[in-house]
């Protein structure tokens, strides 16, 4: 290999590089947004077309708007939440766009009770407005019980339906 294909080799490895982190920030920016209700900074991870596929709700949600809504209805039903999004995390650049696919693990407050929430995450992002920001979000929820219920017995492991949410 010459020193020119050496380069080029080089520079594709730098940029796959960047686009990692690029969405890795993202979705820290994302979990913390959520987390403390930063609405302008939900409306700037997300790209204007973007889709959130919920499959523990059966629900798919179309357009900021809509997004943001859900995300509004979502913190008003939880009176606290806490995600911790890139565990277990796979990432794949595929030409301009990415994909991530993580364990979700989130603690939660409803009805005055404490609960964990596992599952799992995919995001496709693209780079947009010079950061990477999500056109598709994949909601895949297996569990959420309380600490005392645990997650010891299978039937403790099944998805419960989802509460539904609060109107904003």
């Amino acid at each position: 290999m010459d020193l020119k294909e050496q380069l080029a080799a080089m520079e594709k490895r730098v940029a796959r590089l960047e686009a990692v982190e690029g969405m890795r920030d993202t979705i820290v920016r994302y979990a913390r947004a959520v987390d403390t209700k930063d609405w302008a900074e939900i409306d700037a991870i997300y790209t204007d077309d973007a889709v959130i596929d919920n499959q523990w709700r059966s629900e798919t949600y179309a357009g900021k708007e809509a997004i943001l809504n859900f995300f509004k209805r979502h913190r008003a039903t939880f009176e606290f939440t806490r995600r911790i999004s890139n565990v277990n995390e796979r990432i794949t650049v595929e030409g301009k766009n990415g994909v991530v696919i993580t364990s979700a693990l989130a603690l939660i407050g409803y009805n005055g009770e404490s609960y964990i929430l596992l599952g799992d995450y995919e995001w496709h992002m693209r780079p947009e407005k010079n950061m990477w920001r999500i056109f598709k979000f994949v909601i895949y929820s297996s569990m959420m019980m309380t600490l005392e219920r645990g997650w010891g017995k299978e039937a403790d492991r099944q998805p419960p339906p989802a509460p539904p949410l609060k109107r904003v």
